[in-house]
């Protein structure tokens, strides 16, 4: 919990600067702040329940509700509340990275066949939603004590980082900056036409920079190869790649968001290992007579 109230209170301190600067951010300036003060009263609570069952579910679920209101929330306050737009410059690393080629360029071309190209991949782009639910629960229940901490830690690990990047990357995307050479729009069906509800619903492409889509699916398929059920985390990974090509093929990221997505599901999850098993270490010397 800890690592999730320090998230908020970034973005909080971002916003009260920004509404000092004169943006008009004042109403989720006071969301933030309200929801900072709320998960660092509960984890006082926790405090009191330190040791049980319960507390560490209740500390796990509040990280974790902390992290999904924040991912709701703060790729569309960061357009207002941040003065510059982060899609030229991820468009011009994805340019180096491949040196002068646009990746979603390159798909756009290999998708112009048809409907049935893309539908497969809106498929399994919009499988993610049900994907990531299920991996938490998993990651909350049936596990162990130590590799949930583990699990929680890297998931809040994770976000937190790729919150900064919303946060201070504001960009929205291919499917609204490359409007200059993705003249053609996508043609699609039914499930590309669900995905495209779901955007809008959720209030229009935000927070390309970097591909949480990528970072929870790769997370979720790595803690299940290194602690949980190899054999699943196998079946996870053809859904990984797919979810991946499906990110730039749907115009919603640039390549390099799926890179670095998945860069900081592996870096989340190697320090969150880490800090886990310093505790234990702790915890072991501590109990020595």
């Amino acid at each position: 919990m800890f690592w999730a109230a320090a998230v908020l209170g970034i973005v909080t301190v971002t916003l009260l600067v920004s509404w000092g600067a004169g943006r008009p951010v004042g109403g989720q300036l006071l969301l933030h702040a309200g929801v900072l003060a709320l998960v660092v009263a509960l984890r006082r609570g926790v405090g009191k329940l330190s040791g049980s069952e319960a507390g560490a579910v209740l500390a796990a679920s509040t990280a974790i509700g902390a992290m999904f209101f924040l991912y709701m929330s703060l790729g569309h306050v960061a357009f207002t509340a941040i003065p510059w737009d982060g899609d030229p410059w991820v468009r011009a690393w994805d340019r180096v990275l491949f040196l002068g080629t646009e990746p979603a360029t390159a798909m756009a071309e290999l998708l112009s066949a048809g409907p049935w190209m893309l539908e497969p991949l809106a498929f399994f782009y919009a499988m993610f939603i049900p994907y990531v639910y299920v991996s938490i629960f998993l990651g909350l229940v049936g596990r162990t004590p130590r590799v949930r901490s583990t699990f929680v830690l890297a998931f809040v690990l994770l976000y937190g980082a790729s919150f900064m990047g919303y946060l201070f990357v504001p960009a929205r995307g291919p499917v609204v900056a490359m409007t200059d050479v993705l003249t053609e729009p996508l043609a699609g069906g039914f499930f590309h036409g669900l995905v495209v509800s779901a955007v809008e619903a959720a209030g229009g492409p935000h927070g390309a920079f970097p591909s949480l889509h990528v970072g929870a699916s790769t997370l979720a398929a790595l803690v299940d190869l290194r602690h949980g059920d190899p054999l699943r985390g196998l079946i996870y990974v053809p859904l990984v790649l797919l979810i991946c090509v499906a990110t730039v093929a749907l115009r919603y990221h640039y390549a390099v968001d799926v890179l670095v997505g998945a860069g900081l599901a592996y870096a989340a999850l190697r320090v969150a290992e880490w800090k886990v098993r310093s505790l234990d270490t702790s915890s072991v010397e501590r109990a020595r007579p």
